[in-house]
């Protein structure tokens, strides 16, 4: 009996004697202030000690090592740190972290092989903690980093961002090239300080790549909050026509910088706190496919979407899907260089899907959907178009304007209410031949258009697109409720071979189509206006 009491006594302080034990040492996990870092910076105001060799040998172990995990545990001032393969750095909260010394001019965080082509970094993880770019005392690019940025990540594989807040970046937040499976979850994008010639995109992805999940992103930036800038302007024409990365733009976009096809991206969960611009995505030449973009809302001084080629003869889109977008503009406009839009489509696309987009008491008559002179799509379909309009005075842009060639045009279930009109004005759908904006636009960007110098082809057919006329070979319009409206469509140029018309509820000071000039619409069907 006394040989089991003591046994159970025994088991019962098992627990409690592992618990006094000296913790086991694990050269692969290490914690910055046992490790010697002073932790008397700020993630908000800088300042302290500057621990960048301390930190950046601790990072240059991982090689040797096979795995390692930095445990961030207070505030530490760096010039610029560089991780290896196989590293985790976690910060215990948004108080500890990293803040970029000033002058520094470089990125704060870059992979240590950077590469435009293969990917030698893999397996790397952010998790929690603050990275401080410090852009009021940086410049904006260097001969040899190129953009400076917060992350610089070019030819990665497996990496994993999560709970991370990302403030003051000089130029992008997070600027990843030539990638492979990449997942940023719950990230803070904070701007205090905006200086000239911000360019201070969010998430700036170029390609190539694959496999990216975005999911809830918070804050604001004062470019592009996430850029699908596949090619970029780094990728250009020739005056052989061969399409390549343009030596002469690598000055800013960084020699290892890739460019490249991307294919499945899921983006789900964006809130604009007034950022200059949210979503863009460019392509030029390389293939862009299977991405969707669901829940974006918030705030904006000058465009929620734009897609385009950027003043080239180009465009190579597969199937985007966007849902549920409920972008407001507020505020004065943060660049002058493109008109205000709320989505604005040109180049080549297959396939396009806008489902439930929202304009809540729109402060001024941009545009909701603007398809360029220069946009050929196969299928467009806006199927849910809610617009909510409180404005006494409205102008006449039309909700939608569809300006270049266009397959099949499809749009439903709309709601229009403009309770307090003082008379009707604009349409659902326009065409015209107001090239006005566009024009402005390629003179504010004649550099761009016509690039000086040799080797660049440039976009000789651009002026063309000044007197093109929309093409659409069928419009079906169904399932649409509106007051306010002139017009439900106001054809004023080009052709519609195909009309469709179904289900509409309009009042009687509501004219179902307004056909002008010379444009023609072949065949017209459809029935039960009311």
């Amino acid at each position: 009996m006394k040989h089991t009491l003591t046994l159970i006594k025994a088991l019962l302080l098992a627990p409690l004697a592992a618990l006094n034990a000296a913790p086991s040492s694990d050269s692969r996990i290490v914690i910055a202030s046992e490790a010697g870092a002073k932790l008397d910076s700020d993630v908000t105001k800088g300042g302290g000690t500057d621990d960048t060799s301390l930190i950046q040998g601790i990072l240059d172990r991982a090689p040797k090592l096979g795995t390692l995990k930095l445990i961030v545990d207070g505030p530490i001032l760096v010039t610029g740190l560089k991780v290896h393969s196989n590293t985790t750095i976690e910060c215990m909260n948004r108080a500890c972290g990293f803040y970029l010394a000033d002058n520094s001019n470089r990125p704060l965080i870059a992979n240590a092989t950077p590469q435009a082509e293969g990917r030698a970094d893999r397996n790397l993880s952010f998790l929690g903690g603050t990275y401080n770019g410090n852009a009021e005392h940086q410049e904006h690019t260097t001969k040899e980093h190129g953009w400076t940025t917060a992350f610089a990540l070019h030819g990665v594989e497996q990496v994993l961002f999560r709970d991370v807040s990302i403030t003051n970046s000089r130029t992008f937040a997070v600027y990843l090239t030539n990638w492979r499976r990449v997942v940023f979850e719950n990230i803070y994008i904070n701007l205090d300080h905006i200086p000239k010639q911000s360019n201070q995109d969010g998430i700036h992805v170029q390609g190539p790549g694959e496999f990216l999940s975005i999911r809830n992103v918070q804050g604001r930036a004062w470019d592009d909050m996430i850029a699908l800038n596949i090619d970029d302007l780094l990728g250009d024409w020739d005056s052989e026509g061969k399409f390549g990365r343009d030596p002469a733009s690598m000055k800013r976009f960084g020699s290892a910088a890739g460019i490249g096809p991307v294919s499945d991206v899921d983006i789900d969960g964006v809130q604009a706190d007034d950022c200059a611009q949210v979503i863009r995505i460019l392509s030029r030449a390389s293939r862009l496919d299977r991405v969707s973009i669901r829940n974006v809302k918030g705030t904006y001084r000058d465009f929620g979407v734009w897609i385009t080629p950027y003043l080239r003869e180009g465009g190579n889109i597969g199937r985007l899907e966007f849902e549920n977008i409920d972008l407001r503009p507020a505020g004065q406009r943060a660049y002058d260089y493109v008109p205000a839009f709320l989505f604005w489509l040109a180049g080549k696309m297959e396939q396009v899907t806008l489902k439930n987009i929202s304009s809540h008491a729109p402060i001024d008559d941009r545009p909701l959907v603007w398809i360029q002179p220069d946009a050929k799509i196969d299928r467009l379909r806006i199927d849910g178009l809610n617009v909510y309009d409180p404005r006494k005075e409205i102008g006449h842009t039309p909700l939608i304007r569809a300006d270049g060639r266009i397959a099949l045009l499809e749009v439903r279930d709309v709601v229009v209410q403009r309770p307090q009109a003082t008379a009707p004005a604009g349409s659902l759908i326009g065409t015209s031949m107001d090239r006005s904006a566009l024009e402005a636009f390629m003179d504010a960007r004649a550099g761009i258009v016509t690039p000086p110098g040799k080797g660049r082809r440039g976009w000789p057919e651009g002026v063309g697109y000044l007197t093109s006329k929309p093409q659409i070979q069928r419009l079906q319009i169904t399932d649409v409720v509106a007051e306010g409206l002139e017009h439900i469509l106001d054809h004023q140029a080009g052709t519609i071979e195909a009309l469709d018309l179904r289900d509409l509820s309009i009042p009687a000071s509501t004219e179902a189509v307004q056909q002008s000039g010379e444009a023609k619409i072949t065949k017209t069907q459809g029935a039960s206006a009311k």
